[in-house]
């Protein structure tokens, strides 16, 4: 027993070794991220780097000002194209999953392969041809370019996340709700949705991360008006040099609209990402 006991404490010291180094290995990047939003330019350039310095709030001040460098024009463009993508993706993803969850009819294999195919290409390929239509319909420098672009990105992977949510309500609940004089779109929304609310929960913030991240299609497709933050980002930089501070002041600031979400949505995450391998 004094060796199973040993043999179990190893193993358990082992796991927690590996846990921790994963989560140092992990955190690393966004806290020098942190610190450097936090030193002044002379400190950032220092070799070795400085773990002990003094802190400054000069580039926030930048960031959060109302000057020209002000990121909240940005951040509300981001914020409405991660939001409108969410609510666009889940919208279209719902109906589509709960069909081809509860409906047998021919091709729906088929259909459901083309679905998943529509993720194989590089969305990359797509931009000559997209900035065509889009420009041809007026929609460059608007929200429903991006809108529409990264809600169809994201339908394909939403609809079969909830897909195999919808999978795990048994159709005895919905049909019970039917004899009690329910449509089909009432026991959907009365009945299956509260039933799966994790999973939309879930595959909202993975579409709300997703889109918030982008930025490729923000880059090409917008100028002026809806630049979105990664795309400010990218623009950190002067003539010969790149303003680090600044940028580490807005990635800290890009970062936190999306750890409140997920902390304040943690309990649904984890509830969807469990719900949906049971069957």
């Amino acid at each position: 027993m004094k060796t199973n006991g040993m043999k179990n404490g190893i193993k358990f010291a082992s796991s927690l070794l590996v846990l921790v180094l994963f989560v140092i290995w992990s955190l690393t990047p966004i806290v020098w991220n942190v610190l450097t939003s936090l030193k002044q330019r002379v400190d950032i350039f220092t070799t070795p780097p400085r773990l002990f310095f003094e802190p400054t709030l000069e580039y926030y001040g930048h960031a959060l000002g109302s000057s020209s460098t002000s990121v909240y024009p940005n951040l509300k463009n981001s914020l409405i194209v991660a939001v409108g993508t969410a609510v666009l993706a889940l919208s279209f993803s719902t109906m589509a999953a709960y069909a081809l969850s509860r409906y047998r009819f021919r091709g729906r294999r088929q259909v459901m392969f083309m679905i998943l195919a529509t993720r194989l290409l590089p969305p990359i390929s797509a931009v000559v041809p997209l900035f065509m239509m889009m420009n041809s319909l007026g929609l460059i420098d608007t929200y429903w370019v991006l809108l529409l672009i990264l809600g169809a990105l994201n339908i394909p992977f939403s609809t079969w996340l909830l897909k195999s949510f919808i999978d795990t309500v048994p159709k005895d609940i919905e049909e019970s709700a039917q004899v009690e004089g329910c449509s089909t779109l009432q026991a959907l929304w009365h009945v299956i949705l509260p039933l799966v609310a994790p999973g939309l929960a879930a595959t909202a913030i993975f579409v709300f991360v997703l889109t918030w991240n982008e930025f490729v299609f923000a880059f090409i497709f917008t100028s002026v008006e809806v630049r979105t933050m990664p795309v400010l980002l990218s623009e950190a930089r002067g003539a010969d040099q790149f303003f680090w501070q600044d940028m580490a002041a807005q990635s800290t600031i890009l970062m936190v609209p999306v750890l409140l979400l997920a902390l304040y949505l943690q309990r649904y995450l984890v509830k969807g990402l469990t719900a949906g391998a049971i069957k």
